[in-house]
């Protein structure tokens, strides 16, 4: 593990010209999943911008503003329980954003919900990559770097 650790921090270095995620959005109403989630993100992919997000609608806009003139290929880990937004109603207001911010944009639920519903919803939604069960962990970390490298 830490071998395979070391050449994707060493990959890491070239992720821009690669595009490579180099950027990181967590949003997530649990302020201890954020921390671990940045924590695991550095430890995978070396130094990159992470943005952690409590409240769904801050990071909607968040976005609906940083990406409008562009941006890096980023990943954005979604909870699916939150008190304000549901990561469904996420979903259904980052549809309504203009193309070139979608593109730039590669959305995984991250949830405890185990609920096979859930995960059909997930994975019939055309902007999720992928449903993980919480806890997230650094070897799924390490598997979403080589499937996005594998997807350039």
């Amino acid at each position: 593990m830490r071998e395979q650790n070391l050449k994707l921090n060493l990959n890491h270095k070239n992720c821009e010209s690669m595009k490579i995620p180099t950027r990181f959005i967590v949003i997530d109403d649990d302020l201890l999943n954020n921390m671990l989630c940045r924590v695991i993100i550095k430890r995978a992919a070396g130094e990159s911008d992470i943005q952690t997000f409590n409240i769904p609608e801050v990071g909607f806009e968040y976005i609906s503003t940083e990406y409008s003139n562009g941006g890096a290929p980023t990943v954005l880990f979604l909870d699916i329980n939150m008190p304000t937004w549901s990561g469904w109603e996420f979903l259904d207001n980052f549809e309504k954003l203009d193309d070139k911010i979608k593109k730039q944009i590669k959305i995984y639920m991250l949830s405890s919900s185990l609920d096979t519903i859930d995960k059909q919803k997930a994975s019939d939604n055309k902007y999720v990559v992928d449903y993980i069960v919480k806890p997230f962990s650094e070897k799924r970390m390490l598997e979403i770097l080589d499937e996005q490298k594998q997807m350039v």
